[in-house]
């Protein structure tokens, strides 16, 4: 009898419920909540893909699979904790039911943002994107701004809007409209957009779409496999994102926040370390997550203002071919190295030959160089563009077609770039003439540039003017060191601070040390050593050197070194590290009345590390 109940009462039941999913009745609470509010279909379609680029790796589907589900029971359990549906309500009473819509649309925000994260994440992790047969040249409708460091793809844009390519010549994507700033993943499947001055977006470079958009970023670093660095906008500090939370958090060094102007670069070898580079100081930073966190710590770092990295703050520099150096070049201080391993600088100065530009090659140790002649050469500002072996020490003149124009080094194709708009020729070899000891090519620009002063003064004094504004007749007659010294010629080195700064006992201000290397030579030299900070001349005379006199102008206290019996002369204050402006005339007095006239030949720099003279 009680059986027969049981049944009659079961089919009244489900008599009650005709037309409903039983399924949907009898499912997980959190999973009734989440049907009751669905998720938008833009999540839903992302979410979809995500799952059909995971399918080929069945560990990272099941890892996304379990992290999905586990996102809709927060999503639940967040928007509507104190709401436990049973299985008498039908869904539209726990559409009712459950309130604050708004939460869900937060989360539902968040979802979208992890999704995203995910589909970059396995994507920057495929191989880099491969390329057929490269060809001589191609032809680019714009210009190149950006280039993969391990794929062959560069970006290119125009007044109409952007294009991606393959160094094969085929294009992958091309948009029309605002471009904003352009970078590409190491593998060449992915680029960054900057939307707006506060917008960022990674998309695919296969078809376009949007996988992750970034609010407040600037622009995006690519520093590893899983994790990037989000260059903020409206004055906060840089971050790093993990993409495998989804969690970001400040790059903080010296409890400081960094802000734009600074460098992200990823350290040799991969992992999770990474650079940042700035002119007030140099640090190697590791991520790591513990706990669901996401920590950025400082393994190494070298503190305290870099000026030869000033270039940075405007956008300076470029990898070496192998990826283990940062590049930069200025026309004050030459070609500087900065090696992301160590982040110790390497400065190269090719005074006095002005460098308007460096690019990479794929011997990390070779680079080709904009140099241009001296403004007081016979030829001045004329392109001199070189091969630069910083391994051998040599310049070696580049020829032809390869003298003519610009070159941009494409590291994911490992070949140099010759640019002759609208055409990219590809370089496998360059055209170079004899190369030569880097010491010989400076100093025949010195001849040349000490020439033509000589030629200058010969004119002037052939016109019947004085030799030079600052040098007065009277003041030379009465030179106190003029008998021994009428027939030298007077060469001067002039810098701010040195490189090798080495603090010394009892001294409030760091001494620093510069080399100068005195050649043989048929005429005597007088020597000016001129700085700001103190520096300890370390003179090294070459067999056959003619050093007549050393002349010391420093506003802080410097010294000499190995001059031997020589005379060295402490002439005052003045101090110049550039030729224009008043501190050089003001030297250029001083040296008269000493030397009865005034420098012929003037190296200078903001900083100094070494320099050769004499050789006439």
């Amino acid at each position: 009898m009680r059986r027969s109940v049981t049944l009659a009462a079961l089919s009244a039941t489900l008599l009650l419920l005709g037309g409903c999913d039983l399924r949907e009745r009898f499912a997980s609470a959190d999973d009734r909540v989440n049907d009751a509010v669905p998720l938008p279909a833009d999540v839903q379609q992302a979410q979809a893909r995500l799952l059909q680029q995971a399918s080929t790796v069945p560990a990272d589907r099941t890892a996304l699979d379990n992290a999905w589900r586990g996102r809709l029971r927060a999503r639940a359990m967040s928007c509507s904790p104190d709401f436990a549906p049973t299985w008498r309500q039908s869904g539209e009473e726990v559409r009712q039911a459950v309130g604050n819509k708004s939460c869900f649309a937060e989360f539902d925000r968040k979802l979208a943002r992890w999704i995203g994260v995910q589909r970059t994440r396995l994507l920057l992790a495929q191989p880099p994107l491969p390329t057929g047969k490269l060809p001589p040249s191609i032809t680019v409708e714009g210009q190149l701004v950006a280039t993969s460091s391990q794929a062959p793809v560069v970006a290119v844009t125009s007044s109409e809007g952007f294009e991606l390519l393959s160094v094969d010549g085929r294009t992958l994507f091309k948009e029309r409209g605002a471009v904003g700033q352009l970078s590409l993943s190491p593998n060449g499947r992915l680029f960054a957009q900057s939307v707006s001055g506060d917008v960022s977006r990674i998309r695919s470079v296969e078809d376009g779409e949007t996988l992750l958009e970034l609010p407040d970023a600037r622009s995006v670093q690519w520093l590893g496999d899983w994790f990037l660095g989000i260059r903020s906008a409206r004055s906060k500090p840089t971050s790093v994102l993990s993409l495998n939370t989804g969690e970001e958090t400040p790059v903080i060094v010296n409890n400081t926040g960094v802000y734009s102007s600074d460098v992200l670069l990823p350290a040799p070898g991969g992992g999770a370390r990474f650079n940042l580079l700035s002119f007030t100081g140099l640090y190697q930073l590791e991520a790591k997550e513990t706990g669901g966190r996401l920590v950025v710590t400082a393994v190494a770092e070298k503190p305290g203002v870099q000026r030869a990295l000033m270039p940075i703050t405007s956008g300076g520099g470029r990898l070496s071919g192998d990826g283990k150096s940062w590049v930069l070049d200025s026309s004050s201080q030459g070609l500087v190295r900065l090696d992301l391993t160590t982040l110790e600088i390497q400065e190269t100065s090719f005074q006095p030959m002005l460098l308007g530009g460096v690019a990479s090659t794929s011997k990390p140790d070779q680079y080709v160089l904009e140099l241009r002649a001296p403004m007081e050469a016979p030829n001045p500002g004329a392109r001199m563009p070189h091969l630069y072996d910083a391994a051998a020490g040599t310049l070696a003149p580049l020829k032809g077609a390869d003298a003519e124009r610009t070159f941009l080094y494409l590291p994911g194709a490992k070949r140099l770039a010759r640019l002759s708009q609208p055409t990219v020729w590809l370089v496998e070899t360059l055209q170079v003439g004899e190369a030569q000891p880097m010491a010989d090519v400076l100093n025949g620009q010195l001849e040349q540039v000490n020439q033509a002063r000589l030629n200058a003064v010969q004119l002037e004094s052939q016109r019947g003017l004085p030799a030079a504004p600052y040098l007065a007749p009277a003041l030379a007659s009465a030179a106190p060191l003029l008998p021994g010294v009428r027939d030298a010629q007077v060469e001067g080195v002039g810098i701010y601070e040195a490189v090798e700064r080495i603090a010394q006992p009892g001294q409030s201000r760091s001494t620093g040390r510069v080399a100068v290397t005195v050649r043989r030579s048929n005429q005597p030299l007088v020597l000016v050593l001129s700085s700001y900070e103190p520096v300890q001349w370390q003179l090294r005379l070459e067999s056959g050197a003619r050093l007549a006199a050393v002349l010391v102008a420093s506003y802080h206290d410097s010294t000499v070194v190995g001059a031997g019996d020589v005379r060295v002369l402490k002439i005052g204050r003045q101090y110049a590290y550039q030729q224009d402006g008043p501190e050089f005339a003001a030297l250029q007095r001083e040296v008269s009345r000493w030397a009865g006239r005034p420098i012929a030949l003037f190296q200078s720099g903001y900083r100094g590390n070494s320099y050769t003279v004499g050789g006439r």
